[in-house]
């Protein structure tokens, strides 16, 4: 018989932040800092670096060149990561929510990208499904997992990180694994 433990949601809540990270730090996209002191919309929060997603969204509806679909990717991958990392650390917990999802969450707002590069909804289902399968992908291998245990324990230490300490965390966590493994 098999004893299922209880994750806290403070834990989910790092793990759900360091999966963001890790996807962003794997596909180049810049991160600011990662928060997981609760507020009142949210338990945690990373900010990563939307300059060109910023920038390209507007010429997304008539600009579908594979430019603007890069920049699209890796920002819904990233968006993608955290629940992918959490479902990674507790199986029971779906990457897509049963219910809808609520306005303004990380899968809406992936969905609304993908829609701008998709001519109907079975396609962008298509497409975002695509997405988590490389998310899931990168996750799934094995430096890039022990990176997320890395930064969700120092999360789960320090709360609040800014990008030096995020960077030097990730790049040590992957000189140690790389030197255990190698």
């Amino acid at each position: 018989m098999s004893i299922k433990r209880k994750i806290d949601r403070r834990t989910l809540t790092a793990y759900h932040e360091a999966g963001h990270a890790v996807v962003a730090f794997d596909q180049g996209v810049r991160i600011y800092g990662i928060n997981i002191k609760p507020d009142s919309d949210r338990l945690g929060h990373i900010r990563i670096d939307t300059l060109l997603l910023d920038r390209f969204v507007p010429t997304f509806e008539y600009d579908k060149g594979s430019r603007n679909r890069f920049i699209m990717e890796r920002h819904v991958m990233v968006l993608l990561g955290g629940q992918t990392a959490v479902h990674r650390l507790d199986p029971s917990r779906k990457t897509r929510s049963g219910t809808a999802p609520l306005e303004g969450s990380d899968y809406l707002t992936a969905q609304r990208l993908v829609g701008y590069f998709t001519g109907s909804k079975k396609e962008g289902e298509k497409y975002l499904d695509w997405l988590e399968v490389r998310v899931a992908g990168i996750i799934r291998a094995p430096l890039r997992w022990y990176q997320v245990k890395v930064l969700s324990q120092v999360l789960l230490e320090h709360e609040k990180l800014g990008t030096r300490r995020i960077r030097e965390i990730l790049k040590e966590a992957e000189k140690e694994w790389v030197e255990r493994k190698g």
